[in-house]
């Protein structure tokens, strides 16, 4: 209908033309035809035929997609695996057990993503870097953040043996994770936290923590880090308090200290763990303690993959299994 109406006015125009003889007539008639042809682009633009071609000029093209930041909660059983976009920059924090590969690639691919511009191995337990070998090779990827290990640390299973030829071969910047070292992630900003010290027993405590801010909006990793390292964080006086709050160390009763949650106030909560675990998490504890602060926990065994989208003020949370 909008196409016919412009055509209409086009050939009027041509019409007009025929029957003007005077020399200031084909001037005016020139003027009436650029006129027209202006109106049609501009026309043609709203309705989306076109792109509109002085969207630059103006800055009329829209932005609010690129400006919308979302933290995707990954089920991948019972591991860990974390998607922070913002502005079109991508950050992978883990990606769960062996086998869980495909399950991170596809879910990736499904976003359009082709690049990541940080991928953080929080520790290295094969339930959080097992399907990292294969996203490595999947994506091209421009940092790892990781915690440094002393010998006595170091796995020495073939998990372990294969993220670390993935990450040679994959020609990224590899970076040491350490406390107060901070990153810009679109219009998003995350810091390392944790972990404080490398001379922990368990490599659970050698978690690489982090807060991620966008906005007034802040959300809060973990890892597996268990009342150890939480309380070392703790004598640091970082800034724990968020919004979102991804437990730690799967809802595990060795994690998420009084002392902690104190200092972090959440207002919502997500744990990511295996439906009918063997380790009977989360525990019955945690969520027990966790409903002192909110009454928002969102877990992958029960909601499977979890966004929460924030516009930098309001929070919007949306899972699978609805």
């Amino acid at each position: 209908m909008q196409k016919k109406a412009i055509k209409g006015v086009a050939n009027a125009a041509k019409k007009i033309g025929k029957n003007i003889k005077t020399t200031k007539g084909k001037i005016i008639y020139a003027v009436v035809l650029v006129v027209v042809a202006l109106a049609a682009l501009l026309i043609g633009s709203k309705l989306g035929y076109w792109e509109n071609p002085f969207s630059d000029i103006f800055g009329t093209k829209q932005t609010s997609a690129a400006n919308a930041c979302s933290v995707h909660y990954i089920d991948v059983g019972q591991g860990d695996c974390e998607l922070v976009e913002c502005d079109g920059k991508y950050m992978l924090i883990d990606a769960g057990e062996n086998g869980f590969e495909t399950v991170v690639i596809n879910y990736l691919k499904s976003h359009k993503i082709e690049v990541l511009d940080y991928v953080v191995a929080s520790h290295q337990h094969s339930d959080h870097i097992g399907g990292l070998s294969e996203v490595l090779e999947a994506f091209e990827v421009k940092n790892i953040i990781m915690p440094r290990l002393t010998k006595v640390q170091i796995p020495t299973n073939s998990t372990y043996s294969d993220f670390t030829k993935a990450v040679k071969a994959s020609g990224a910047k590899v970076i040491e994770a350490k406390v107060g070292a901070t990153y810009e992630l679109g219009s998003g900003e995350f810091e390392i936290l944790g972990p404080v010290t490398n001379d922990a027993e368990d490599i659970n405590n050698m978690s690489v923590v982090m807060r991620f801010d966008y906005g007034e909006n802040s959300f809060l990793f973990t890892g597996d880090a268990e009342t150890e390292e939480e309380n070392e964080i703790l004598e640091t006086d970082a800034n724990l308090d968020c919004d979102v709050l991804k437990v730690g160390h799967h809802g595990s009763s060795s994690s998420s200290g009084k002392k902690f949650l104190d200092a972090v106030t959440p207002e919502i909560c997500v744990i990511l763990c295996g439906k009918d675990n063997s380790y009977g998490h989360p525990h019955k504890e945690i969520t027990k303690r966790l409903k002192k602060y909110t009454d928002e926990t969102y877990r992958t065994d029960v909601c499977g993959s979890i966004v929460i989208s924030s516009n930098g003020k309001d929070l919007t949370v949306d899972y699978e299994n609805k």
